[in-house]
C-alpha cells in the first residue's frame, strides 16, 4: 500500500485496534502485547526527533490506548510530523541496531497498524458470523 494511504487511514487504523482490544475478541494467543508497545515506542522515538513527547509506563497493547488518546490531542501537529518525514527522502535516525531512514521507519510503524487493524477487523467479522474455531487449544479450553 501506498505510504500516503498509510498516512491518510492511520487515525483509523488505531481506532479499529482500539475497537478489537475493548470487544470480546480473544487476542491473548496473538503478538499484540508484545508488539503494539513495541511499535508505538518506535513511533514515538520518530516524532520526538520532531519535537513531540509521548511516553507511557502502560505495560501491553493497552499502551495503544494512551498513544490514541495523546494522538487525539495531538492530531494536528502529529500529522504535520508525519507528513514532513514521509516528504523527506534524506533524513536518518539512529537505532539501536543501525542508521536507517526516517521514512522508512514510518512507513514500516504505520504498515505495522494496518496489518493489525485489517487483522484483528477479519477476526472481529469472523467472531459476529459465528466463524467455528479453526483450531482447538487444550490449554485455552481449562
Amino acid at each position: 500500500m501506498e505510504a500516503a494511504a498509510l498516512y491518510f487511514r492511520f487515525k483509523d487504523n488505531l481506532a479499529t485496534i482500539a475497537g478489537a482490544l475493548n470487544s470480546k475478541l480473544e487476542v491473548g494467543t496473538l503478538p499484540y502485547n508484545t508488539s503494539i508497545p513495541l511499535e508505538i515506542n518506535l513511533l514515538a522515538d520518530l516524532l520526538r526527533l520532531h519535537g513531540l513527547e509521548f511516553s507511557s509506563d502502560t505495560p501491553g497493547a493497552a499502551r495503544l490506548f494512551d498513544f490514541q488518546q495523546w494522538y487525539a490531542l495531538n492530531e494536528e501537529k502529529v500529522n504535520e510530523v508525519m507528513h514532513h518525514i514521509l516528504e523527506d527522502k534524506r533524513a536518518y535516525i539512529k537505532t539501536a541496531t543501525g542508521t536507517v531512514l526516517q521514512k522508512e521507519m514510518l512507513y514500516r510503524r504505520l504498515e505495522f497498524f494496518k496489518e493489525s487493524a485489517h487483522t484483528l477487523d477479519v477476526m472481529m467479522i469472523q467472531q459476529q458470523l459465528h466463524s467455528p474455531k479453526h483450531f482447538n487449544y487444550p490449554y485455552l479450553n481449562a
